[in-house]
């Protein structure tokens, strides 16, 4: 029967390598003993790692998962694996990548290994349809974002094919038993969705629910990004290090409340939770394969120490395609850093620049970059703070134009500019395949995904039928204020960094960045979202700005905030571009540093709050 009470979801991993601590506990382990956890989820995928696997498989075809669940459960003889088998506590991730099934057949080994019989494990598959791509068979595949680009001849280059899906897989295997499901490429936030699902019985169109379970994955999905990291507030979080990992809450109504384990160091609050949900993200409307979620209400209320509610997630039927990312062997790339010390540092990396590029043939490459990073100060004070980078990467289809690559810069290192050094790892120079990113939308009703178990049974989960599907895609709305107030009628400015006042987390999604802006007090919102056009995230973007972008920009009233998403300032995404910062980090901490009017009054007040603040969470 379905629970009344609400379920208690934890994440132990938000990425890649994440939720291993040998110095304390693992994630799992610590959720598992103190998070009085219902169940568990993970996530170990991003764009770039699919890459990785896609690769790998080329030549261990036994491989093609993530490691890392094995690892965290290993910890300590078995530590977490037997806490969570004692407890029943349910785990669902998708760590199994592109074999789940190989997955899922070592955790189940490694389960028996341990003496312990009755952990049921499954695995989810029907997102990899490579072969389908491959042959044809999924019709004429456009790219998301570069709407005229065709997939066509392309795709005797595709090294992996996988749908974005949904819970129904996971509700399944929970249905039929299983405790440890192990999921290949679905969506970030399908474990939490059907877990929750399956604890309080919702139906496939109780889509209020769905979509407030949606923003609860969305949240907890990236682990310590809700309880301290990657946040821009830190300096007011006392204890940054060993951080408690996040726990949703979710009720029967789809309303949740984000927390974390007692006695555990971070904290969760209203601006953490603000930062993840703000970060990558598309706009006002958030798509899943179960449910559509407008999200331009959510309201954040901070209802004890580490203690988030999130209210105001309106749902509606799912969109009628499903995201595919198609992986492409894109070719082969290398690239090492040069340095310059000193005087004259800018002029100094410009020769270097004019010297290798008389000696290559741009011709023989798809991308040959050379970009500056840092500048030296006046009268500096060690070698250290006045070393600028040259990052030189290139691209080719030809691996032996790597080779001309080196060359041209051990050609010119004797007659080089005073100072010059490299980079000691050259290894970096030898070429290593990378692999483009090629995103695009398939119908949902075409997806078949299967539960499969261990013990040698399969449930076939049935289709979306069109019938459940809204007519059409939800379209992002963008737009600049509506009846904005004069800037002039905030009072005296003074010329300051941007994030003085405000607030900023920035993402990925392909080849686009994210950035959502937001004020702490409601009397600075008025001029946040008057100050932040569109023409006026182009003008902060400065020397990045180019005409082939593209701005879109919406409000979150509830939340003081102002999101931007930059499109094609990644390139063709985290896999292939040639920009140091692939995911988009940093950029909205390049927009914090931008100096600007900033209103005297509210700069005082934020101050204020902040000094108050500092190391108190």
């Amino acid at each position: 029967m379905p629970s009344t009470r609400p379920i208690r979801i934890g994440n132990a991993s938000g990425a890649i390598g994440d939720g291993i601590d040998q110095v304390y506990v693992t994630k799992f382990y610590r959720l598992a003993r103190d998070g009085d956890v219902d169940a568990i989820t993970a996530d170990y995928l991003a764009e770039f790692n699919i890459a990785w696997k896609a690769i790998e498989l080329t030549t261990r075809p036994d491989l093609g998962y993530e490691p890392n669940f094995l690892e965290q459960i290993a910890w300590q003889d078995g530590a977490a694996a037997k806490l969570l088998a004692r407890k029943n506590i349910r785990v669902v991730h998708d760590g199994g990548a592109l074999n789940p099934e190989g997955l899922a057949q070592k955790t189940d080994q490694y389960f028996k290994s341990l003496g312990i019989e009755g952990v049921t494990v499954a695995w989810v598959d029907g997102d990899d349809v490579t072969g389908l791509v491959k042959e044809g068979k999924l019709g004429k595949l456009m790219h998301l974002d570069q709407r005229s680009l065709e997939l066509g001849d392309l795709r005797h280059k595709v090294l992996a094919a996988n749908v974005y899906t949904g819970m129904t897989g996971v509700i399944a295997a929970l249905e039929a038993g299983a405790q440890i499901i192990i999921c290949g490429r679905c969506t970030d936030a399908s474990p939490v969705m059907g877990l929750a699902a399956w604890w309080h019985g919702w139906k496939s169109t109780d889509y209020q629910q769905l979509a407030g379970s949606l923003l609860a994955g969305h949240i907890i999905e990236c682990g310590a990004y809700v309880t301290g990291g990657n946040f821009c507030g830190w300096k007011e979080i006392e204890q940054l290090h060993h951080v408690g990992y996040p726990i949703a809450e979710i009720a029967n109504d789809g309303t949740c409340v984000i927390t974390k384990p007692e006695h555990t160091n971070g904290a969760v609050t209203v601006d953490t939770c603000k930062a993840q949900l703000l970060y990558e993200i598309q706009g006002p409307f958030y798509l899943n394969p179960d449910v559509t979620a407008r999200i331009d209400g959510a309201q954040l209320e901070q209802i004890g120490k580490d203690r988030v509610r999130l209210t105001g997630i309106v749902g509606t039927a799912p969109p009628p395609t499903s995201k595919l990312a198609i992986c492409l062997l894109g070719g082969w790339q290398a690239e090492v850093c040069g340095y310059a010390a000193g005087l004259d540092t800018r002029e100094k990396l410009a020769l270097m620049k004019e010297q290798v590029m008389r000696e290559i043939d741009p011709s023989d490459f798809s991308t040959f970059s050379m970009e500056v990073y840092g500048s030296s100060p006046d009268n500096p004070k060690s070698q250290q703070e006045c070393t600028v980078t040259l990052r030189m990467f290139v691209q080719s289809e030809d691996k032996d134009a790597m080779l001309k690559f080196k060359r041209a810069i051990f050609y010119n290192g004797m007659q080089g500019y005073c100072g010059l050094h490299l980079a000691m790892d050259w290894r970096t120079m030898e070429p290593k395949p990378y692999v483009r990113y090629f995103p695009s939308l398939v119908p949902s009703v075409g997806v078949q995904m299967k539960a499969n178990f261990v013990d040698g049974r399969v449930i076939n989960v049935p289709r979306k039928t069109k019938e459940e599907c809204a007519e059409k895609v939800a379209e992002q709305l963008s737009y600049d204020p509506e009846a904005p107030d004069s800037l002039v009628s905030f009072g005296p400015t003074a010329r300051r960094p941007l994030g003085d006042l405000v607030f900023a987390r920035s993402g990925d999604k392909g080849g686009n960045a994210n950035v959502g802006f937001w004020v702490r007090e409601r009397a600075a919102w008025p001029w946040l979202r008057s100050f932040l056009t569109r023409n006026k995230c182009v003008e902060l973007l400065g020397d990045d700005w180019k005409d082939r972008y593209s701005v879109e920009r919406c409000e979150f009233q509830g939340l003081m905030a102002v999101h931007f998403v930059i499109k094609g300032l990644l390139q063709e995404g985290v896999s292939s571009s040639s920009v140091l910062d692939g995911f988009g980090k940093s950029v909205g901490e390049f927009f914090r540093a931008r100096h600007v009017d900033v209103p005297v009054e509210m700069l005082e007040a934020e101050e204020t709050r902040r000094v108050t603040m500092k190391g108190k969470l």
